[in-house]
């Protein structure tokens, strides 16, 4: 137990934050935050973390963080104004729960009038700023944990324990409501007690690890599929060498960068075509979104045995799943997978490698090279299209990328194209983020706070957010785009624009012959007249710009990154067929 001195109790939160390695506080003020900014001064002033940024949007904050924490692994913290800051993130807040991102979030309370103690309200209403039963009451199903902590005298005790949890698995998000009073406390000395060991990942049951050896090597077309695996860069190295040494191919929904697209074993972004023939079916950290739907439909036309690896692999959070499973390992897969890589060594030693195992290799070899070249195929077939085809904007944007680019994509109905033409980057890990998961499952709204995240966590990069136009309207677009200005982020911001919310346009699949179909007029899909969104970003000193001819895209793609070297953001509004 250590003893130290401080001004006030703030400061000792601050502390904690410092010895946790919390690089920044992403705030959205709220006056009850008064002393920790004072605190934060000082430690800034003396070069020390965690620094300060000012956000202007709570759920901004909440997916700023969260960017930062999926391009570093690293939790940090989010200040957010009593119970309207609090509401106002809990879009976001629930999609860091959803996907498993660590964060310490505090926000305010109040528990006594006017000048009662030290720190007493600004004025009467701020009680109404403080719910009954707590604000936690509100999100309580959206965080892992909650406190609300009624002393400083065990406050830093607590803190160091919410970050062990929000980093242990099941990783999430964790709420403490601190109260304006204590946050004003004069404290003088505060016990910082000593921090306890950080628990071990899951490793998978020995048994059920040698069995599923036993069941991949029993296999002649065994496939494999995985969503998030990235998220442990540590686990795809082992990935790689688990699928060369039996040669299985890798599918993907790329959250983040799982395998190496320029792989010969890498196969593309749907299952689907390949379930019939597998006789084996390893599914890796996609528990939260398996590659088929429903579930019991891998089961109409294949008896395939079926693996899933994953520290939550019965999904918990969610009220209704039933994926079949033959085998169902709990495992951090950073662990899992090497340990399944030596025990495959020692029994492939005994069997030797097989001619099985070398056929499929170039099987799949060819079947990659196969597929990347009918992309070429179709991409440049649509290279004159009007209004632009997709797939050439795409293509033209994996042209100027590499591995010095992240990309963050928040579309709906282009993520498939994206998926498979954007990929140039994506050879090695933290190249590539999915803002909200497949189909917005976590809410749209929250791509341009992602890619910032990851600017300010590799600001060496080039990171280009693809949006489409109705996730676009979700962000809070000059919040974001402020921020990229007070704090020099610049970063490339596409719009795919095809001018509504096409994934609403089913009305004739469900009524062929309805009204809609017969008045073309279809609700809930189309926003027009077309805004002027180029002007956005020169409002904050950024470059924009609407392309609306095939053959300009790549020039305009060209003049958008010449302008991110000149620290200013840039918005590119690409017109797309609708």
């Amino acid at each position: 137990m250590e003893e130290i001195e401080f001004e006030g109790a703030a400061e000792g939160y601050i502390e904690v934050f410092n010895r946790c390695a919390v690089d920044y506080v992403f705030c959205s003020p709220g006056s009850e935050f008064v002393p920790i900014w004072e605190y934060l001064t000082k430690y800034n002033s003396q070069g020390n973390k965690p620094y300060y940024i000012n956000v202007r949007h709570e759920g901004f904050a909440l997916t700023m963080a969260k960017g930062y924490t999926m391009a570093t692994g690293r939790p940090q913290v989010v200040l957010t104004h009593v119970i309207s800051g609090l509401l106002h993130g809990a879009m976001e807040l629930k999609a860091l729960y959803t996907d498993r991102i660590p964060l310490m979030l505090i926000v305010g309370a109040n528990r006594t009038h006017e000048n009662e103690i030290y720190g007493g309200t600004p004025g009467p209403h701020y009680l109404s700023f403080t719910e009954v039963g707590g604000q936690q009451r509100l999100v309580q199903p959206y965080v892992k944990w909650t406190d609300t902590p009624a002393t400083n005298l065990n406050i830093l005790g607590k803190m160091f324990r919410a970050f062990d949890i929000a980093s242990s698995e099941v990783k999430g998000p964790i709420l403490f409501v601190i109260s304006r009073e204590l946050m004003f406390e004069k404290t003088g000395k505060m016990r910082i007690p000593s921090r306890t060991s950080t628990p071990t990942s899951i490793q998978a049951d020995s048994r059920a690890l040698n069995k599923l050896a036993r069941l991949l090597l029993e296999a002649d077309n065994p496939i494999l599929y995985t969503r998030y695996l990235g998220r442990n860069p540590q686990a795809v190295s082992h990935l790689i060498e688990l699928a060369e040494m039996l040669s299985i191919p890798v599918f993907e929904t790329p959250g983040y960068m799982n395998f190496p697209t320029d792989h010969p074993l890498h196969q593309g972004y749907s299952i689907k075509p390949r379930l019939n023939e597998a006789d084996l079916i390893l599914v890796v950290d996609s528990s939260a979104w398996p590659p088929w739907y429903p579930p019991s439909s891998v089961l109409d036309s294949n008896r395939a045995k079926i693996v899933f690896i994953d520290v939550d692999p019965l999904q918990l959070k969610y009220p209704v799943y039933g994926y079949p499973t033959d085998l169902t390992i709990t495992a951090d897969t950073s662990l899992a997978l090497p340990t399944l890589v030596d025990i495959l060594k020692q029994k492939l030693v005994k069997r030797g490698r097989s001619d099985v195992i070398n056929d499929r290799y170039n099987r799949w070899k060819d079947k990659h090279e196969n597929i990347r070249n009918s992309w070429k195929r179709e991409a440049l077939d649509a290279k004159d299209k009007c209004p632009i085809d997709p797939k050439w904007l795409c293509y033209t944007i994996n042209e100027i990328i590499d591995e010095n680019f992240i990309t963050v994509n928040e579309t709906i109905t282009h993520g498939n194209v994206i998926h498979r033409y954007v990929e140039r980057n994506r050879v090695r890990t933290g190249t590539h983020f999915e803002s909200t998961g497949p189909v917005a499952h976590t809410g749209l709204g929250q791509g341009l706070g992602v890619a910032l995240g990851a600017k300010l966590a590799e600001p060496e990069k080039t990171v280009i957010a693809l949006v489409g136009d109705g996730s676009f309207n979700y962000n809070p677009v000059p919040a974001c785009f402020g921020l990229a200005q007070e704090y020099s982020l610049p970063f490339i911001v596409v719009i795919f624009n095809n001018q509504g919310y096409a994934a609403m346009k089913q009305h004739a699949k469900y009524f062929p012959e309805g009204w809609s179909v017969k008045h073309n007029r279809y609700y809930g899909v189309y926003t027009k007249p077309k805004p002027h969104y180029e002007k956005i970003a020169e409002a904050f000193d950024g470059y924009g710009e609407t392309v609306e001819d095939p053959s300009d895209v790549k020039p305009a793609l060209l003049r958008a990154l010449s302008q991110v070297k000149k620290e200013k953001l840039a918005l590119l509004d690409v017109i797309l067929e609708e």
